[in-house]
């Protein structure tokens, strides 16, 4: 014969079961997407550099990455973005410890002061193509 502590024990493996199952509920996190494009500098791939989609409206993260031969792919919340690139080459000269000195070669307007945007739609491919100029 069943006793009580056993609907007790069924109520809590129950109760643990929505638990680690989440009741069906959805997350609330923001919904994210694939995004990826070119970043060209004077007609020519990007060698090497970083990639920011800043909200225009300054709410929710920024998303980043890499950018490699002029590609860059990475995830990024939905919505209109500030786009910022950076990227830095070596000067030829050496610092103290005869370590390469490194400067930043790409304008304020593409990064610090950025005039490149893009939205992230949750739909269809987010395909984006900045062609940055030195002047």
């Amino acid at each position: 014969m069943r006793g009580p502590t056993f609907g007790l024990q069924l109520f809590c493996y129950a109760i643990v079961l929505l638990i680690f199952t989440g009741c069906g509920g959805t997350s609330d996190a923001p919904q994210q997407v694939k995004v990826e494009g070119t970043v060209t500098f004077d007609g020519e791939p990007l060698s090497t550099g970083s990639i920011v989609f800043d909200p225009s409206d300054g709410k929710g993260g920024s998303s980043a990455g890499g950018i490699e031969n002029g590609k860059f792919q990475f995830d990024s919340q939905l919505g209109k973005k500030k786009v910022l690139i950076s990227a830095t080459r070596e000067t030829g000269e050496k610092d103290q410890y005869d370590e390469p000195i490194t400067e930043s070669y790409i304008p304020k307007q593409y990064n610090s002061e950025t005039t490149l945007t893009a939205e992230v739609k949750p739909d269809g491919e987010n395909k984006f193509e900045f062609a940055l100029k030195s002047k």
